[in-house]
């Protein structure tokens, strides 16, 4: 599979990806990945490290997996969803003009992805200030501004960290003043620039309310499809093990297929399923 932008590691583009063999371990691992996460963009990830066989031709590790661009890890959070067969998702709102609530499903397997831009992971941008070099936002940055102070200016905090280099400053050169001095007008800009040429996932629709017909434009979450992580996979294996008397390690190793077909026949055997 592949990255809508990719993991830029030593000058070089990394976007082949793949999953592990999907497992009850995997399974409880993911679960128990973002347990003592202090923030959201450490628990996406300590999923998405626990979830990935591979990044390119890398090993993923919690520092590879924080340097993919927010957009790549929202694309892996989907793709990790439909992996799981979490792919279709029901979500609810109430009409804004006859005020009945309704559903609607999320197919992630089918939501619009935007490719990232040929200048990728970088932006030029000419500022009231001169020009300077921005890189896109990371999980990492995702971190950092999760931490901030409150009532910090978020934009501008991630303008701040993403700033790569001025070629009118020498490398040595406090880059702090300069930033300082960024009107706003040169913060929207530099945010636009690098929208622009950042990947992207779907993460607003339109549904019309089966009421009356009204349209809505709704926030979706990218990461709703692992909202339900792991939340089963204790419960099988408490079951697995009291019908066969199996060790948990050797319940985890099943594939899930493998596994479900033995929960199949547990349900057949007491008459719950024909």
């Amino acid at each position: 599979m592949i990255l809508p932008g990719g993991l830029w590691q030593s000058g070089e583009r990394q976007r082949q990806f793949a999953f592990k063999p999907l497992t009850g371990a995997v399974e409880l691992a993911l679960a128990e990945a973002s347990l003592e996460a202090r923030s959201r963009p450490e628990a996406v990830t300590a999923v998405l490290t626990a979830a990935l066989l591979s990044l390119g031709n890398l090993t993923p590790t919690p520092e590879r997996v924080e340097a993919l661009s927010v957009g790549d890890r929202q694309f892996l959070g989907q793709q990790l969803a439909v992996w799981l067969g979490q792919g279709k998702v029901w979500m609810t709102a109430q009409c804004r003009r006859c005020g009945e609530p309704f559903d609607f499903p999320i197919h992630f397997y089918e939501l619009p992805v935007k490719e990232a831009g040929s200048e990728y992971p970088f932006a030029q941008v000419t500022t009231s200030l001169g020009k300077a070099c921005w890189r896109v936002p990371t999980g990492a940055d995702q971190r950092a501004l999760a931490r901030r102070t409150a009532g910090e200016n978020g934009t501008r905090f991630l303008v701040e960290r993403c700033l790569v280099n001025i070629p009118d400053l020498d490398v040595k050169d406090d880059t702090g003043p300069w930033l300082a001095r960024l009107s706003d007008s040169d913060v929207h800009q530099v945010e636009a620039a690098l929208e622009a040429v950042a990947p992207e996932v779907t993460t607003a629709v339109r549904v019309a309310c089966l009421a009356c017909g009204q349209d809505h434009r709704l926030e979706i979450d990218p990461y709703l499809g692992l909202r339900h992580l792991g939340t089963e996979i204790t419960a099988e294996v408490h079951l697995i093990a009291s019908v066969y008397h199996w060790s948990e390690a050797e319940i985890l190793a099943l594939p899930r297929a493998r596994r479900q077909r033995y929960l199949q026949l547990i349900d057949r055997s007491r008459g719950l399923v024909g």
